[in-house]
């Protein structure tokens, strides 16, 4: 699959060349590419429109985190500069605009409708996620089902579409399909909330990226969400006018994330978040298949709880 991506992303442009590599290396982790392997194994055999399959996630999601950081105004990813801060944000706009038009061409690629309608649908739903997280900036009332919504349009179809494809690739029925997909989401919901939880009380040099942007674009996370649904009045009405501060600094954010972590709701986040793994993985258990692929799925859905970075 790396081979595939660096092939289709090599351009005889030596501008344009050198962005899109460097795209190779502030991208993901590789998560949603393993989640295609993994799955396609447990059903039946790896094939090239699994490899094309994967890379068009990978494609897709690392053009999502290009317009992030452009979004959130972040300065490192992968331990490097992003995009906005090595060229500018116009070129990262276009950088991500060219990888969601590749993975597009590629996935047309394997010749399967359902799986080209599979993956833009995913797209559809990360941008109306999105969409929706920035209309509730500094919405501090949100309850903890609606932000369950947002995040299961933001972060969860990418994954949720990873899973499915790689069991659709390898022709399991609609109904395995389908446990597939919803372990997938279960997973993105859990990524989610880790991320909020590291971007709280994560370490820079280990995350290798920009943190506490949730905080200074006041964007309403669950450990925040559920402070503001237990605290008292009092405590409520000073969370909130410090958040509000038009000088919110790295101070302020020291103090607030200080108060999540004593009032427990960052350790409450991060049990919701393997409440959801244990539900992902408990819907993949009488599907039949390869049992060292089932068992390496259940290991990638664990690290994902309790990941660094």
């Amino acid at each position: 699959m790396e081979a595939l991506m660096r092939q289709i992303l090599s351009h005889t442009d030596p501008f344009v060349d050198e962005i899109v590599r460097y795209s190779l290396q502030i991208g993901g982790k590789r998560l949603r590419p393993a989640l295609v392997f993994l799955a396609g194994k447990i059903i039946g055999n790896v094939t090239e429109q699994h490899v094309q399959a994967a890379a068009s996630l990978e494609f897709v999601h690392t053009a999502t985190l290009i317009h992030d950081d452009i979004l959130d105004g972040a300065t490192i990813r992968r331990h490097l500069a992003t995009f906005n801060v090595r060229w500018n944000a116009q070129i990262g706009v276009l950088a991500g605009d060219l990888l969601l038009a590749k993975a597009l061409e590629l996935i047309s690629q394997t010749g399967r409708m359902e799986g080209i309608q599979t993956l833009t649908e995913a797209c559809k739903q990360t941008c109306e996620g999105e969409l929706r997280q920035i209309g509730a900036v500094g919405r501090f009332d949100m309850s903890t089902e609606e932000y369950l919504q947002i995040i299961a349009g933001k972060t969860a179809p990418l994954l949720a579409c990873s899973a499915k494809l790689g069991a659709f690739y390898a022709s399991a029925t609609p109904q395995v399909v389908e446990r597939f997909r919803f372990f997938g989401e279960k997973l993105g919901l859990a990524f989610q909330i880790i991320d909020d939880v590291l971007d709280l009380v994560g370490e820079t040099d280990t995350a290798g990226k920009t943190l506490r942007t949730d905080l200074i674009h006041r964007k309403p996370t669950l450990p925040l969400i559920l402070y503001l649904q237990e605290a008292t009045k009092e405590e409520q009405r000073e969370m909130l006018v410090r958040i509000r501060r038009d000088d919110f600094d790295e101070q302020s954010a020291d103090w607030v994330v200080e108060q999540l972590c004593e009032f427990g709701t960052v350790d409450t986040a991060r049990k919701t978040a393997q409440q959801l793994i244990e539900e992902a993985v408990e819907s993949l258990t009488e599907i039949e298949g390869n049992t060292d692929a089932k068992q390496a799925l259940a290991e990638l859905a664990q690290f994902v709880a309790s990941r660094k970075k």
